[in-house]
């Protein structure tokens, strides 16, 4: 009944007394004195003059109720259960709710906006799927301010963007840091071809003063990476901060095709990021498609040996089955992206090993449940001298 409370109710209280009466007495609150066998209760009585009262009446505010115990006292029984998640992004609290809870939006809004005080001011509903080609998804409001342009700070670092105009997961910010502690070293040049709103370079810029050269469809997420690396501090020139709004496929081959052409001149300037050699990191995160990108790689040149080589980290949706487990479907599916093998009517399997032998050293990490029996999977890999060698049709070692 009273779980989640916080803080949490004090059972033990002081009794109020007379002011010339030394003796502090005190008062225990049980949720029925029946607890307390007969014989405990008996040398209670003997020893601190104990008493048993019917009921004790105290009042819980509900700023320390959680919302789900005063939504289920609210809401009738048609709505049972009530929603039990919400995700807060800056001053926007975002709900999924159910059918039999619709009815009822207007006072959840309501009771959630009251709850949730100071920082939110904006209770919306999410509508749909994330879908279309910029993965954002329709939201009705239902208490609150009609303003979706939000503020968001992680980890000292402060992002600025309109929540209905770009994808935003919060849930990610696990994996952003796992990034920046286990895998980005100081200065090293990240690419991203699906950079979103920025959140991962702006924060490897931010504190390992990395130099990023990213890319993404949406023109507003675009926007907002750079006029929140600005605002961080950033140097967003081309030769720091270089992000552009495009093809992914296309930003992918002008990562190999800028560097074949800085091979052949020498550039009298280095005006942008990566004029004279690959990124050190290559982030394909969209789970819905990313290892599909993965021939663009066979533009990058083979020619010379990369020490170390470029590092890629492709986020794929995946689902195990009879033979494999997800981790063991997302290789294959990377696999199956960088070297295709029998055609598109043949499924790939177990190619892990083979990748290793072209130099890969591939890695797979479970980052989050999407669905039932269905993960977001990350499989790391190195672009290999040999790999792309591979992918450029030269099979001769």
């Amino acid at each position: 009944e009273f779980e989640g409370i916080h803080p949490k109710i004090k059972v033990v209280r002081n009794l109020d007394q007379d002011d010339d009466d030394d003796e502090v007495r005190k008062r225990i609150l049980l949720s029925s004195a029946e607890l307390i066998p007969d014989d405990t209760f008996q040398l209670l009585q003997e020893k601190y003059h104990a008493r048993k009262e019917d009921t004790f009446n105290i009042c819980i505010p509900h700023h320390q109720q959680p919302v789900t115990r005063i939504l289920s006292k609210i809401l009738p029984e048609e709505a049972q259960p009530p929603p039990s998640s919400y995700e807060q992004v800056g001053h926007v609290v975002h709900v999924n709710l159910k059918a039999q809870h619709v009815d009822y939006g207007k006072i959840i809004g309501s009771i959630l906006l009251d709850r949730l005080q100071p920082t939110t001011k904006t209770v919306v509903n999410k509508l749909g799927e994330v879908g279309g080609p910029f993965r954002t998804y329709q939201m009705g409001l239902l208490a609150g301010e009609d303003d979706y342009f939000v503020h968001v700070v992680e980890h000292g670092v402060s992002l600025y963007f309109d929540l209905r105009k770009v994808y935003w997961c919060t849930r990610l910010e696990g994996e952003r840091t796992y990034m920046l502690k286990n895998e980005f070293q100081p200065n090293q040049i990240i690419a991203d071809a699906f950079c979103g709103c920025g959140a991962q370079l702006i924060r490897a810029a931010s504190k390992k003063g990395c130099r990023i050269v990213a890319n993404d469809l949406n023109p507003d997420a675009v926007e907002y990476c750079k006029e929140s690396a600005r605002k961080n501090g950033i140097d967003v020139s081309p030769a720091n901060f270089d992000v552009q709004c495009g093809d992914a496929r296309e930003f992918i081959m002008n990562l190999g095709m800028r560097m074949s052409e800085s091979s052949s001149t020498t550039p009298s300037s280095d005006t942008t990021i990566n004029a004279s050699k690959l990124p050190h990191h290559l982030l394909l995160n969209f789970p819905l498609d990313s290892p599909s990108f993965l021939n663009a790689l066979r533009w990058w040149p083979s020619g010379e040996v990369m020490d170390p080589p470029p590092r890629i980290h492709v986020y794929t949706f995946a689902r195990g089955d009879e033979d494999r487990t997800e981790a063991e479907v997302a290789i294959d599916m990377v696999a199956d992206g960088l070297l295709p093998e029998g055609g598109y009517s043949i499924a790939s399997k177990f190619r892990g090993d083979y990748l290793n032998e072209l130099g890969c050293n591939v890695e797979a990490r479970e980052i989050r449940d999407a669905a039932p029996g269905k993960l977001v999977i990350c499989v790391s890999f190195s672009a290999s001298r040999t790999l792309l060698r591979r992918m450029q049709g030269d099979f001769f070692d």
